[in-house]
């Protein structure tokens, strides 16, 4: 767009510069015309080199604004560039670490799976053999209960028997 405006101000500047040889060259064959054209040629040279310097000054403004602006839009492509090299990075950095926090989790977990599996086994296993100990206990209570009355009442059928027989003999 600043390029376009460039030429269309340069094309301006040849016409001007066209024109104003122009009116030189019809001021040299009209020399001898009244003083009123000449005033009059003279002023319209005089407006056409303000415009004429006018112009050159848009163009050479215009000129180190488009040099100005090219390089702002060049230092604007590194900065991009920049950041979109960190972004890449960033995202390539995130990848990275979320493979190896994957990783990391997978083996703790076999680790920590087969591990955990053993220990409930292994309790398992005892809550099972503390049940069969419990249960071998009531019943060798059960047992040691019955044994001690049948222990009594045969002492009690001896003392009886024996009581029966020392009747018996002192009778």
């Amino acid at each position: 767009n600043a390029v376009k405006s460039k030429k269309m101000f340069e094309d301006e500047l040849k016409e001007l510069r066209a024109q104003q040889e122009g009116a030189a060259d019809a001021a040299i064959t009209l020399n001898g015309l009244s003083g009123a054209s000449e005033a009059k040629l003279k002023s319209d040279n005089t407006r056409l080199r303000a415009q004429l310097e006018q112009m050159q000054q848009a163009s050479s403004s215009s000129a180190s604004a488009l040099e100005g602006d090219s390089d702002k839009v060049s230092e604007l492509k590194k900065e991009l560039a920049a950041k979109e090299d960190e972004v890449s990075r960033l995202v390539n950095d995130k990848e990275k670490l979320e493979a190896y926090t994957k990783k990391t989790l997978q083996k703790f977990q076999e680790k920590y799976l087969v591990a955990l599996q053993d220990c409930k086994a292994k309790l398992r296993e005892k809550h099972e053999r503390i049940e069969a100990l419990e249960m071998r206990s009531a019943s060798e209570k059960v047992a040691a209960k019955r044994e001690e009355k049948l222990v009594s009442s045969a002492l009690y059928e001896l003392g009886l028997t024996m009581m029966q027989n020392k009747m018996n003999v002192n009778r």
